[in-house]
Protein backbone atom coordinates (compact mmCIF):
# COMPACT_ATOMS: atom_id res chain seq x y z
CA UNK A 1 0.00 0.00 0.00
CA UNK A 2 2.77 2.47 0.86
CA UNK A 3 4.50 1.80 -2.48
CA UNK A 4 1.29 2.71 -4.26
CA UNK A 5 0.85 6.03 -2.38
CA UNK A 6 4.45 7.07 -3.09
CA UNK A 7 4.21 5.93 -6.69
CA UNK A 8 1.02 7.97 -7.15
CA UNK A 9 2.57 11.01 -5.41
CA UNK A 10 5.67 10.74 -7.58
CA UNK A 11 3.59 10.50 -10.76
CA UNK A 12 1.48 13.52 -9.75
CA UNK A 13 4.64 15.57 -8.98
CA UNK A 14 6.15 14.56 -12.30
CA UNK A 15 2.98 15.48 -14.24
CA UNK A 16 2.77 18.83 -12.40
CA UNK A 17 6.41 19.64 -13.22
CA UNK A 18 5.85 18.71 -16.86
CA UNK A 19 2.73 20.91 -17.02
CA UNK A 20 4.61 23.89 -15.53
CA UNK A 21 7.49 23.41 -17.97
CA UNK A 22 5.06 23.22 -20.91
CA UNK A 23 3.27 26.37 -19.71
CA UNK A 24 6.59 28.22 -19.47
CA UNK A 25 7.49 27.20 -23.00
CA UNK A 26 4.22 28.62 -24.28
CA UNK A 27 4.79 32.04 -22.68
CA UNK A 28 5.85 34.74 -25.16
CA UNK A 29 9.55 35.52 -24.82
CA UNK A 30 10.77 38.79 -26.31
CA UNK A 31 14.57 38.92 -26.42
CA UNK A 32 14.81 42.22 -28.25
CA UNK A 33 16.55 45.14 -26.61
CA UNK A 34 14.37 48.15 -25.92
CA UNK A 35 14.42 50.71 -28.70
CA UNK A 36 15.31 54.29 -27.85
CA UNK A 37 12.59 56.34 -29.48
CA UNK A 38 14.26 59.73 -29.26
CA UNK A 39 18.02 59.63 -29.69
CA UNK A 40 18.21 63.39 -29.18
CA UNK A 41 17.15 62.95 -25.54
CA UNK A 42 20.36 61.09 -24.69
CA UNK A 43 22.95 63.27 -22.96
CA UNK A 44 25.80 64.24 -25.23
CA UNK A 45 29.23 63.60 -23.71
CA UNK A 46 31.53 66.61 -23.62
CA UNK A 47 33.68 66.85 -26.71
CA UNK A 48 37.28 65.88 -26.12
CA UNK A 49 40.03 67.54 -28.05
CA UNK A 50 42.48 65.28 -29.83
CA UNK A 51 45.37 67.50 -28.74
CA UNK A 52 44.06 67.70 -25.18
CA UNK A 53 44.51 71.51 -24.91
CA UNK A 54 46.94 71.22 -21.98
CA UNK A 55 44.80 68.70 -20.10
CA UNK A 56 46.46 65.97 -18.05
CA UNK A 57 45.47 62.35 -17.49
CA UNK A 58 43.91 61.63 -14.09
CA UNK A 59 44.59 58.49 -12.06
CA UNK A 60 41.06 57.27 -12.97
CA UNK A 61 41.65 57.81 -16.71
CA UNK A 62 40.61 54.95 -18.98
CA UNK A 63 42.59 54.03 -22.09
CA UNK A 64 40.12 52.82 -24.74
CA UNK A 65 41.90 50.91 -27.50
CA UNK A 66 40.22 49.68 -30.67
CA UNK A 67 42.06 47.18 -32.86
CA UNK A 68 40.55 47.10 -36.37
CA UNK A 69 41.39 43.95 -38.34
CA UNK A 70 41.47 44.71 -42.07
CA UNK A 71 41.37 41.09 -43.29
CA UNK A 72 37.92 40.37 -41.83
CA UNK A 73 36.56 43.83 -41.06
CA UNK A 74 36.02 43.06 -37.36
CA UNK A 75 37.30 45.13 -34.47
CA UNK A 76 38.03 44.53 -30.81
CA UNK A 77 37.86 47.27 -28.18
CA UNK A 78 39.44 47.01 -24.77
CA UNK A 79 39.48 49.33 -21.78
CA UNK A 80 42.49 49.51 -19.51
CA UNK A 81 43.50 51.82 -16.68
CA UNK A 82 46.08 54.46 -17.42
CA UNK A 83 49.60 53.21 -16.65
CA UNK A 84 51.03 54.80 -13.49
CA UNK A 85 53.83 56.38 -15.54
CA UNK A 86 51.26 58.45 -17.49
CA UNK A 87 49.23 59.80 -14.55
CA UNK A 88 49.48 63.59 -14.72
CA UNK A 89 50.92 63.55 -18.25
CA UNK A 90 49.56 65.37 -21.29
CA UNK A 91 48.57 64.44 -24.85
CA UNK A 92 52.15 64.51 -26.11
CA UNK A 93 53.29 61.98 -23.49
CA UNK A 94 50.35 59.69 -24.32
CA UNK A 95 51.13 59.91 -28.02
CA UNK A 96 54.80 59.08 -27.39
CA UNK A 97 53.95 56.18 -25.06
CA UNK A 98 51.42 54.69 -27.49
CA UNK A 99 53.40 55.41 -30.66
CA UNK A 100 51.89 52.59 -32.74
CA UNK A 101 48.35 53.81 -31.98
CA UNK A 102 46.40 56.69 -33.50
CA UNK A 103 45.10 58.76 -30.58
CA UNK A 104 41.61 59.89 -31.62
CA UNK A 105 40.53 61.80 -28.52
CA UNK A 106 42.15 62.92 -25.29
CA UNK A 107 40.67 64.09 -22.01
CA UNK A 108 41.65 63.68 -18.35
CA UNK A 109 39.05 60.87 -18.02
CA UNK A 110 39.44 59.00 -21.34
CA UNK A 111 42.05 58.54 -24.04
CA UNK A 112 40.61 56.87 -27.14
CA UNK A 113 42.92 55.31 -29.69
CA UNK A 114 42.75 53.07 -32.74
CA UNK A 115 45.11 50.77 -34.58
CA UNK A 116 44.61 49.17 -38.00
CA UNK A 117 46.05 45.65 -38.13
CA UNK A 118 46.43 43.71 -41.39
CA UNK A 119 45.38 40.36 -39.91
CA UNK A 120 42.23 38.36 -39.13
CA UNK A 121 40.69 38.91 -35.70
CA UNK A 122 40.81 36.24 -32.95
CA UNK A 123 37.39 34.84 -33.99
CA UNK A 124 38.81 33.27 -37.16
CA UNK A 125 40.77 30.12 -37.86
CA UNK A 126 43.29 31.01 -40.57
CA UNK A 127 44.86 28.62 -43.04
CA UNK A 128 48.24 29.70 -44.31
CA UNK A 129 51.73 28.30 -44.80
CA UNK A 130 54.81 28.50 -42.62
CA UNK A 131 58.35 29.38 -43.75
CA UNK A 132 58.86 25.81 -45.03
CA UNK A 133 55.73 26.02 -47.21
CA UNK A 134 53.73 23.61 -45.02
CA UNK A 135 50.01 24.21 -44.48
CA UNK A 136 49.24 25.44 -40.94
CA UNK A 137 46.16 26.51 -39.04
CA UNK A 138 46.77 29.74 -37.12
CA UNK A 139 44.74 31.99 -34.85
CA UNK A 140 45.25 35.55 -33.68
CA UNK A 141 45.85 35.04 -29.98
CA UNK A 142 48.03 38.11 -29.42
CA UNK A 143 45.90 40.78 -31.09
CA UNK A 144 48.68 41.71 -33.46
CA UNK A 145 50.24 38.33 -34.26
CA UNK A 146 49.22 34.84 -35.30
CA UNK A 147 50.05 31.62 -33.42
CA UNK A 148 50.18 28.19 -35.04
CA UNK A 149 47.51 25.84 -33.67
CA UNK A 150 48.10 22.88 -35.98
CA UNK A 151 50.39 21.85 -38.82
CA UNK A 152 49.27 19.60 -41.68
CA UNK A 153 51.32 17.17 -43.80
CA UNK A 154 50.68 19.27 -46.92
CA UNK A 155 52.89 21.72 -48.78
CA UNK A 156 52.13 24.40 -51.36
CA UNK A 157 52.86 21.94 -54.17
CA UNK A 158 49.83 19.89 -53.04
CA UNK A 159 47.50 22.71 -54.16
CA UNK A 160 46.49 24.31 -57.43
CA UNK A 161 48.11 27.69 -58.29
CA UNK A 162 45.13 29.87 -57.28
CA UNK A 163 44.82 28.02 -53.96
CA UNK A 164 48.57 28.47 -53.38
CA UNK A 165 48.17 32.23 -53.70
CA UNK A 166 45.23 32.24 -51.28
CA UNK A 167 47.23 30.21 -48.73
CA UNK A 168 50.21 32.54 -49.03
CA UNK A 169 47.92 35.48 -48.15
CA UNK A 170 46.10 33.50 -45.43
CA UNK A 171 42.47 32.40 -45.59
CA UNK A 172 40.05 33.08 -42.73
CA UNK A 173 37.36 30.60 -41.69
CA UNK A 174 34.73 30.68 -38.96
CA UNK A 175 35.93 27.41 -37.43
CA UNK A 176 38.74 24.87 -37.46
CA UNK A 177 36.35 22.29 -38.93
CA UNK A 178 35.45 24.58 -41.84
CA UNK A 179 39.13 25.24 -42.54
CA UNK A 180 39.98 21.53 -42.44
CA UNK A 181 37.05 20.75 -44.75
CA UNK A 182 38.42 23.25 -47.29
CA UNK A 183 41.90 21.75 -46.94
CA UNK A 184 40.60 18.24 -47.51
CA UNK A 185 38.62 19.22 -50.62
CA UNK A 186 41.43 21.27 -52.20
CA UNK A 187 44.54 19.30 -51.32
CA UNK A 188 43.45 16.22 -53.26
CA UNK A 189 42.86 18.27 -56.44
CA UNK A 190 46.35 19.73 -56.53
CA UNK A 191 48.20 16.40 -56.56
Amino acid sequence: MKKTKWGLAFRLAWITAAAIAAALLLLPWDAQAPVQEKAETLPTPPAASVAGDGQRMQRSCQIIQTMAFSRCGHSVTRRVSVPEILVGEDFSAAQDYYEIWNVESFSPENVTMRREIDLYCPMHAVLSVNEAGEAVLTRNVYGDGMAVEKAYPLTLTDFEPEDRQALLRGMGFDSKEEAEGWLESKASKGS
